[in-house]
């Protein structure tokens, strides 16, 4: 059974008001930005809170209580996430990390990034938290409550694993539009140097997305474990290795899209994720009916 017409329009109309709020306010701030005008910083960054802002907004106003319960017990519960799928997020994310560093460094002859926040750690073991702070916010915070916690469940009903996740790391991928305009933006940076590698970034989001979404499923649909995963790509892939070249940043950008392709055949191959893909979307689809029912009868 397909969601319901009206929960289509639901999360047409999310995706609609995220868009066109980061595009908005992320395009006219960095055209102020590169005018020289302070404000198109804030501007920016105004922007870049809108899938979390606008799931948030839909989730109070959209969803009966029972489900607003279920809503934020699955972004905060420590115990309905587990730390098993996070360790071994952790693990991926630093196997690609290091194949990235030996192929770069130890084969292709690239310079060893600074690592500027591993040292500052490593001289004041205090800065671990404003650093894991600083990766929450710049971007776990700031997307996770819409993109896993108010788009997946439904996608997932109507499309699958595969062609959810795909959907959903294509919008990922293109709601970062306006960072390739942004002087100091990562997205920036890559078209600088490519057109090729600024276009690889949304294949690279589509990919990754298939991984949040696999240990998003694997922790009971904890929202928390998908902002935990989208934190630990960021910190151990990017953060933690700055500053780096273009060239480490192109190599570790492909070991990653590998290690996830592997992810992607294990999720299309394996019999053991379809079962329980399918018992998460009965689940999704069951307490749904139940939590419009409960509302029906207030």
């Amino acid at each position: 059974m397909s969601p319901r017409p009206a929960e289509r329009v639901k999360l047409r109309l999310f995706f609609f008001i995220t868009l066109l709020w980061t595009w908005t306010c992320g395009f006219a701030g960095a055209v102020l930005f590169n005018a020289g005008i302070a404000a198109g910083t804030f501007l920016f960054y105004f922007g870049a809170g809108a899938p979390s802002v606008t799931a948030l907004f839909m989730v109070f106003i959209t969803y009966p209580r029972a489900a607003r319960r279920d809503y934020f017990y699955r972004c905060f519960s420590f115990r309905r996430m587990g730390w098993k799928w996070i360790l071994w997020a952790a693990l991926f994310f630093l196997l690609i990390s290091a194949a990235g560093l030996w192929i770069s460094t130890g084969i292709l002859g690239y310079e060893m990034p600074g690592m500027d926040y591993v040292h500052a750690a490593a001289r004041a073991p205090y800065m671990v938290l404003p650093i894991l702070l600083l990766s929450l916010v710049s971007g776990p915070l700031n997307e996770e409550f819409g993109w896993r916690g108010y788009a997946l469940d439904k996608l997932l009903v109507r499309f699958g694993f595969f062609r959810a996740s795909c959907i959903l790391g294509f919008i990922w991928g293109i709601w970062h539009l306006p960072w390739y305009f942004m002087p100091g933006q990562a997205q920036y940076e890559l078209l600088q140097s490519s057109v090729f590698e600024a276009l690889l970034f949304i294949p690279s989001v589509i990919l990754l997305s298939f991984v949040v979404s696999f240990v998003y499923l694997k922790t009971d649909r904890s929202i928390l474990a998908g902002a935990l995963v989208h934190l630990l790509g960021n910190l151990i892939n990017s953060q933690l290795l700055s500053p780096y070249s273009a060239g480490v940043g192109t190599v570790i950008r492909y070991v990653k899209m590998t290690f996830c392709f592997a992810l992607v055949l294990y999720t299309a191959l394996s019999p053991g994720f379809k079962r329980e893909l399918e018992v998460h979307i009965k689940t999704i689809r069951t307490t749904a009916v139940s939590y419009t029912k409960a509302q029906g009868r207030r």
